[in-house]
């Protein structure tokens, strides 16, 4: 039972890894046979662990026709970015008033190392800092159901950034990201809850054109099938 587990997280693991990567592009089909060829696994591991990868969103299931990378169309994208937007400022609402001196600091840090990681160009460190300056106002919220549903989305969101290749790494001056990080902090000095709720929605609005611009460049799994 133990080894099966110990392949079955195998699969999993690599997996994520080649989609994080680009190594397996959105609407990629997962052919059974060549996966258990490659890592020398059996077909069940390789299922259980398409289950798993499709309860964590990297992967889709499709009836008769196999399991595929995800490919979000986007209406999805859309609707994952409006409740982020929507999430994120309930949590100015009701964290920013907790904000200290110190959360201004950490979060100055935070940019500080988002800018150094982006010019190594080290995109999954660049992510988690991103996510953890967007997670402080939820944080101090105290609501732990905004916490909770705000790192979900945030997480399917970056996956989406990542599938879809939309960080640049080209030049600090061409990521707007790391410019309207420092508006929205200078926001949050201000203690206006309209001034860091609009500074969150331009930034995300922003981003969201980004990657739609970006997503519409593929054929979605419904054309490709």
């Amino acid at each position: 039972m133990k080894t099966k587990k110990s392949a079955e997280q195998m699969i999993i693991d690599k997996l994520k890894q080649a989609i994080l990567r680009r190594e397996l592009a959105p609407g990629t089909k997962l052919v059974e046979a060549t996966i258990s060829e490659k890592l020398n696994v059996s077909r069940t591991p390789i299922r259980n662990a398409f289950r798993k990868l499709v309860e964590e969103g990297y992967v889709t299931l499709v009836q008769n026709k196999g399991a595929y990378v995800v490919q979000p169309d986007i209406k999805e994208i859309i609707q994952a970015f409006e409740l982020r937007i929507e999430l994120e400022c309930i949590a100015v609402k009701f964290g920013l008033d907790k904000v200290t001196h110190q959360d201004i600091l950490k979060l100055e840090d935070t940019l500080e190392e988002e800018i150094a990681v982006y010019k190594k160009e080290d995109i999954p460190q660049y992510i988690a800092l991103n996510k953890r300056f967007h997670m402080l106002l939820a944080d101090r919220s105290g609501n732990k159901y905004i916490s909770e549903f705000l790192q979900k989305v945030i997480e399917q969101i970056d996956m989406y950034l990542r599938i879809y290749d939309v960080v640049d790494t080209k030049s600090e001056e061409k990521n707007k990201s790391l410019e309207e990080h420092r508006k929205i902090i200078d926001a949050i000095r201000s203690e206006n809850v309209e001034e860091v709720q609009s500074a969150i929605r331009r930034h995300l609005q922003s981003t969201l054109e980004t990657l739609k611009k970006t997503a519409e460049g593929y054929k979605s799994l419904d054309d490709m099938l």
